[in-house]
């Protein structure tokens, strides 16, 4: 299956882009390559860039976090409720806001870095990263591998200040999605639901189109696209679970 998700509010889609960005980096394992080890970092300054033009991202992930937890405290009230595992979704929003308060120290470790300092801007340079330009950066890629190891886990360390929230509060979005079954028509659909953050859309990988969405909060417009130019787009079954912040259904 396909997934793909659409963010319908903006701390959504920033929620959405800092998932990214950290998945991305974690995943750029081989430091004797310089391609990976160029991506890490590249990931990093786009974490630092989406966190500070989101100038309340912290207060907009306490309150998310606050939604959820306020949730599952009513689900607790329902005798029919599991009430160790609701207990242990509390757990980890009570883990995610103790990581969220060391988010101010982590903004400054992060820009008072040398090699983050140092190569942040050469990104927007064409060619900006080379050993004439940069080498203090040229001579610590030569560092050993665990001279590296030590300082690329103490980057990650430092975002998970802002990973662990983000991570948890989309766990718990998406644990309570509730997918329906749809038919876009030759490839289109138009749904007026209630006012949700993000929408989820889940379709099998056999089709050769790509879902493009429009719309904000509760109106969406969602059509398929082939991948090849001008290809037919015939009637295509899919699901989609409409997602609210406050775990609501």
């Amino acid at each position: 299956m396909f997934n793909y998700d659409f963010p319908l509010s903006p701390r959504a889609r920033t929620y959405l882009k800092l998932e990214r960005v950290i998945k991305s980096a974690e995943e750029c394992t081989d430091l004797d390559s310089i391609q990976h080890v160029m991506f890490a970092l590249r990931c990093i300054v786009d974490f630092i860039d989406i966190v500070d033009g989101s100038s309340a991202i912290k207060i907009d992930l306490l309150k998310d976090l606050d939604r959820c937890d306020g949730q599952l405290r009513n689900w607790l009230e329902d005798p029919e409720c599991d009430t160790e595992y609701v207990s242990s979704l509390r757990d980890k929003i009570k883990y995610a806001k103790d990581f969220l308060d060391t988010f101010t120290r982590q903004r400054t470790v992060l820009k008072d870095d040398p090699i983050i300092e140092l190569i942040k801007p050469r990104f927007l340079t064409p060619g900006g990263i080379n050993c004439f330009d940069t080498p203090m950066f040229d001579f610590w890629l030569k560092q050993p591998f665990e001279v590296k190891k030590q300082k690329l886990e103490g980057w990650f360390h430092e975002l998970d200040c802002i990973k662990v929230p983000v991570f948890t509060i989309l766990y718990m979005w998406r644990l309570c999605a509730n997918p329906s079954e749809k038919i876009a028509k030759s490839g289109f659909m138009q749904e007026t639901a209630d006012t949700c953050d993000l929408i989820n859309i889940q379709y099998d990988s056999s089709v050769q189109a790509y879902p493009v969405v429009s719309g904000f909060q509760s109106r969406v417009n969602i059509r398929f696209l082939p991948f090849e130019k001008g290809a037919p787009v015939g009637d295509i079954p899919f699901k989609i679970a409409y997602i609210k912040g406050n775990l609501q259904q």
